[in-house]
């Protein structure tokens, strides 16, 4: 066992309100090259311990921002992603985490796209069972779906709506059995909006129709307060919330929707901020 994997063994803390698993590894009194975390990367991510996975994507994207470009090229990106790929979903998370910001926009991309449309499908799939597990993993999924949610729209790109907005706009009302549409539209509404294109806005301003009262009250209240969250940010004065709430947001958008970009473009220079929203700890596994 290397010195790398030895220390992370026995120094493990828990991170924050969920349970990503963070490394307390003592900093060698010389940086690590690019090519020395990458070795000790591999090494420990083929650990059959998920912590010891998970606390390996963490100690890469920490120990990264000590390198030259603060952990920004390519294989560090390529390496982080691969906690996506992980069946346990504290790796993900730790993966998840490590991409808010700074990293490679390619890579970074590519990745939460794959990992939303995936996930997407699995909360899908899942979502109308009874069973305890099934719940349980939905609800841990939910978390990091919203939290790669807001990660990606902080990459402010034309590849990044084209994820986001077919997820939100695909979006259906609640029925007694199925609760996807309330379960997800906080989250996807928030960060179209935070990429901010008209069609994003547009998307979202008709899903009130889709989401309406009395019937939709808890998917619509969530996209009543995304909306105005994005409206007062960019200094619009929102609607109030109402039973008319529909309308008078197509009235609110049509009256500002020459202020909204119809591209962003393609983006070159990673994020060196946060993302808009916090990311959310991870709930405990059942059982």
């Amino acid at each position: 066992m290397t010195p790398f994997s030895a220390a992370l063994v026995s120094i493990l803390t828990l991170v924050g309100p969920g349970s990503v698993l963070r490394a307390s590894t003592p900093r060698s009194a010389a940086v690590q090259s690019e090519k020395e975390l990458l070795a000790a990367f591999q090494s420990s991510l083929a650990s059959s311990d998920a912590a010891m996975r998970a606390a390996a994507v963490t100690t890469l994207g920490d120990e990264s921002r000590s390198l030259p470009d603060q952990g920004g090229g390519k294989r560090v990106a390529q390496a982080l992603v691969k906690g996506l790929e992980d069946k346990e979903l504290e790796v993900c998370a730790a993966s998840i985490f490590q991409l808010a910001r700074g990293r490679e926009v390619d890579t970074a991309i590519g990745a939460l796209a794959s990992f939303l449309e995936e996930y997407y499908r699995e909360i899908e799939d899942r979502v109308e069972s009874s069973d305890s597990y099934a719940r349980n993993f939905v609800e841990r999924a939910t978390v990091l779906f919203e939290n790669a949610s807001h990660v990606l729209a902080n990459y402010k790109d034309d590849r990044s709506v084209a994820v986001l907005l077919p997820l939100l706009a695909g979006l259906k009302a609640d029925t007694k059995k199925n609760h996807l549409g309330s379960l997800l539209i906080g989250a996807l509404a928030v960060a179209n909006l935070e990429l901010g294109t008209e069609t994003a806005v547009e998307t979202a301003v008709k899903l009130t129709k889709t989401f309406g009262l009395p019937a939709q009250t808890t998917g619509a209240k969530k996209l009543h307060e995304a909306l105005s969250a994005f409206a007062t940010k960019k200094g619009m004065t929102p609607p109030e919330w109402s039973d008319a709430y529909s309308e008078q947001w197509f009235t609110w958008f049509e009256a500002n929707r020459n202020q909204l970009p119809k591209k962003l473009g393609r983006l070159t220079i990673p994020p060196t901020g946060d993302p808009g929203k916090p990311l959310a700890g991870l709930p405990g596994k059942a059982g």
